[in-house]
């Protein structure tokens, strides 16, 4: 059921969003939940055709965060005057700032840090996936030479540093550190 299309990374346009999808995420960033039953009713269809076409929250809630995301890299990307790595590092680093201020996403983190933790950081998840994927887009596409360490594996390598400095609140009960991520990502992408 779970499928990892759309992991293309589009940076020209804003991404199309399907429009339950995007019901669901007014409804997160209004309150940081999303309910399966209100969403349904909103989109005019039935619980049970939500659940065949999105599989169960979890997976909604993925696609939320994924769009919230995508929509927010495009825009960062477009406004970046750098070029090359120093411009992957200055989205990535505006990204996480973005995510650890997120009200929706702390509510969240904070009402239900397992959910949210297996819904961000899951392999079988569609957001660090698409993350992983995306980023990959990124470095190949500001790359100037070779590297010994493939793009994906590199890709994997910042995201889930990424995922630990931004959630170490969550994970370890220390305090969100993106400076700290950051400069070990500019080191990671020399």
């Amino acid at each position: 059921m779970l499928s990892h299309a759309a992991t293309n990374v589009n940076l020209a346009t804003e991404p199309e969003v399907d429009p339950v999808i995007a019901l669901a995420l007014r409804q997160f960033l209004r309150d940081g939940r999303i309910d399966m039953g209100e969403l349904a009713t909103s989109a005019g269809i039935g619980r049970a055709t939500l659940y065949r076409r999105f599989g169960d929250r979890d997976r909604v809630l993925g696609e939320v965060l994924w769009a919230i995301t995508h929509r927010a890299w495009v825009r960062l990307w477009q406004a970046s005057p750098r070029r090359g790595m120093a411009r992957v590092v200055a989205v990535l680093d505006q990204a996480m700032r973005d995510t650890v201020a997120m009200p929706a996403l702390r509510s969240l983190l904070e009402r239900d840090p397992e959910t949210a933790l297996r819904v961000l950081t899951s392999q079988r998840g569609v957001v660090q996936h698409r993350l992983v994927s995306g980023l990959a887009e990124l470095i190949g596409a500001e790359r100037d030479r070779p590297s010994e360490i493939p793009v994906t594996k590199l890709a994997y390598a910042v995201v889930r540093l990424a995922e630990s400095f931004c959630y170490s609140d969550v994970i370890a009960g220390a305090p969100a550190d993106i400076d700290t991520a950051t400069e070990i990502i500019r080191k990671l992408l020399a």
